[in-house]
């Protein structure tokens, strides 16, 4: 998000939602110098949150210093898939990559990433004349250009199945004053890796918005046949965190072949589904503390990686600008229960928010991954290090599990 969301009108708050629930040297140890985090930006294992400690992986710490966006990238949310041709791919909301005018941008886009990091490259998927980006003082003035690949939405949510693409179209929001989702437009469609994509225009209900897919490995489909997906009411600091599923097939366009966790059994360790979404029951509650929640499967260490982030501050514009907490959550199945890992204060820094881990990027025992995340879109308060920056940020970062020496 950047500041082009402010063209969005800032109507009144909306009700309470029905959910209550170096080793280089020289020049390039330089470089690297130049982009290390702050001292403060140090994973923490001190657990504040209202999840029990994890048992299973009993530590969390950087490994490398903080990289910033590739200079021909920006944008944010950047849900990323690990596609059938072994590359990742990332849906990136107000940017792009290799924009043709200087300062334009889209509503969404798609980019392919190629090698591997921290020498990654990205490339902009399609026709970037189709539709064109355009500046912000353009789309002041005709809001009719404020569009993408996918029509005038933002997308918050990418997955492959086979060599299909499926990305989310959302509702425009009352974003000034963070209030709840409006539902979905539909699920678009692509069979040629995003260079075109297809709407189906089925809409999903309020307050779904954000929702994204849980990847495991290459694609995202669940062995049982099901594509799972997290959603949570409001962009930031949400409540509730609920779980869909759908066929991993051309039927998770229609919201009438989708099921929704509204129970547990067996010390829930067992979901139960439901076609209605009326009877979601969260999988998650944890009041004004869920910012983008993104998930991945671990399939080296068996579990399932939760990672958001919360603003300090409760309202506009200071939940944007006053610092935010990354947490790290993990957990034997998709839809819990979770367990703590590791937390960073003013992480980003300092408002770091959509944070997960490109699968493709794992190493062999699981235990080294990638993070990526977006920060900063408004700016900070003047006391923070607003270094990060409103592009794909990564970061590599070690795992220590249980038994290890």
């Amino acid at each position: 998000m950047i500041a082009s969301r402010r063209l969005r009108d800032p109507l009144p708050l909306g009700l309470v939602p029905a959910l209550v629930v170096v080793p280089a040297l020289g020049l390039i140890a330089l470089a690297l110098a130049l982009i290390a985090p702050a001292a403060s930006a140090t994973l923490r294992r001190s657990n504040n949150t209202p999840f029990p400690s994890s048992q299973t992986i009993v530590g969390a710490r950087w490994t490398s210093p903080r990289y910033g966006p590739p200079g021909n990238q920006t944008g944010d949310v950047l849900p990323t898939v690990w596609a059938d041709d072994n590359d990742e791919y990332t849906m990136i909301d107000d940017g792009g990559t290799n924009a043709p005018p200087s300062g334009a941008f889209w509503r969404q886009s798609v980019a392919r990433i190629t090698r591997s990091p921290p020498r990654i490259n990205f490339s902009h998927v399609g026709d970037p004349n189709h539709p064109p980006p355009h500046t912000f003082a353009q789309i002041t003035s005709n809001r009719a250009l404020w569009a993408g690949p996918l029509g005038p939405y933002y997308s918050s949510g990418l997955v492959a199945v086979g060599h299909v693409f499926y990305a989310t179209q959302q509702f425009n929001w009352r974003w000034g004053s963070n209030g709840l989702f409006k539902g979905l437009e539909g699920i678009a469609y692509s069979t040629d890796h995003g260079q075109h994509w297809t709407s189906v225009k089925k809409a999903f209900p309020a307050p779904l918005g954000n929702l994204n897919w849980l990847i495991r490995g290459r694609g995202g489909f669940y062995p049982d046949g099901w594509v799972y997906a997290i959603a949570s009411e409001r962009e930031f600091n949400a409540s509730t965190l609920i779980m869909g599923r759908a066929p991993a097939n051309a039927s998770l366009t229609d919201p009438a072949s989708w099921q929704w966790a509204s129970g547990f059994a067996a010390g829930g360790q067992v979901a139960l589904w439901s076609s209605s979404f009326a009877s979601a029951t969260p999988i998650m509650y944890w009041p004004s503390h869920i910012t983008y929640p993104q998930m991945v499967y671990d399939s080296h260490l068996h579990r399932y990686l939760l990672t958001f982030s919360y603003s300090y501050a409760a309202t506009p514009p200071g939940i944007w600008r006053n610092g935010a907490e990354l947490v790290i959550l993990e957990a034997p199945h998709p839809w819990g229960p979770f367990s703590f890992v590791a937390r960073e204060p003013y992480f980003g820094p300092s408002n770091g928010y959509s944070p997960s881990f490109p699968v493709s990027w794992m190493s062999l025992n699981g235990r080294d991954l990638w993070m990526k995340w977006a920060a900063n879109f408004n700016g900070c308060s003047a006391h923070l290090d607003c270094s990060g920056g409103y592009g794909f940020n990564y970061r590599r970062l070690h795992l220590t599990v249980a038994g290890d020496r």
